[in-house]
């Protein structure tokens, strides 16, 4: 089990501050985060790179992947990972045209098992379901866990909403999840390791 962290959704670079970036960093250096997917929101163009400036070299010198919120065309500008590509196979398309081989591309808020498909067949480095904003709901867990027990490429289940006790971590290879995490009562780095200890203690009984 790895896990996908989205930033919450700022309305401005600056909420960013110096109190955040310390919480982020202390999350990642848990070591069990593969990447940190800087959320979009609804910031302009120049304040979404502004963010990206930011908060890049905090993932990166840590081992940490930084992907972009439906952002392709600002990868290779940023010198950021990939792209979390959650908008309909056209766009999906664009992005790894774009940028495979030499970047991540992922592919996030998957509704069916036929756009699922799609976008293995067009190369996605993981296949996620639910969205990195909302809550999954049956029909996402029920896909997750139909495409983790027959396909090779990773699954992701994004549970941004669900409390970190109550994720449900044996069905994929990759939990994202987000504001559960920055509204954490007992902080975002205890919350992660919570959700640590619940996979571990399932692949113990696995095994």
């Amino acid at each position: 089990m790895q896990i996908i962290l989205s930033t919450p959704p700022f309305t401005s670079p600056e909420q960013a501050d110096q109190a955040f970036k310390a919480t982020l960093t202390n999350a990642i250096e848990t070591g069990i985060i593969s990447a940190l997917i800087i959320q979009r929101a609804g910031l302009s163009e120049s304040d979404y790179k502004k963010l990206i400036k930011e908060l890049t070299p905090l993932a990166q010198t840590r081992e940490c992947a930084v992907l972009l919120d439906n952002s392709p065309d600002l990868v290779r500008m940023m010198g950021v990972d990939g792209v979390h590509i959650s908008a309909g196979q056209g766009k999906f398309v664009e992005a790894t045209n774009a940028l495979k081989p030499d970047f991540i591309v992922g592919a996030g808020n998957i509704r069916s098992r036929h756009e699922a498909m799609l976008r293995g067949e067009t190369g996605a480095d993981y296949v996620g379901f639910g969205d990195i904003q909302i809550a999954p709901g049956t029909e996402d867990l029920e896909l997750a866990q139909w495409w983790h027990t027959l396909f090779e490429i990773p699954c992701a289940l994004f549970s941004p909403e669900t409390a970190p006790d109550k994720i449900n971590t044996q069905i994929s290879e990759f939990i994202g999840v987000g504001q559960n995490i920055w509204d954490a009562k007992s902080g975002a780095t205890r919350a992660l390791l919570d959700i640590k200890k619940s996979a571990d203690q399932y692949a113990e009984i696995e095994q």
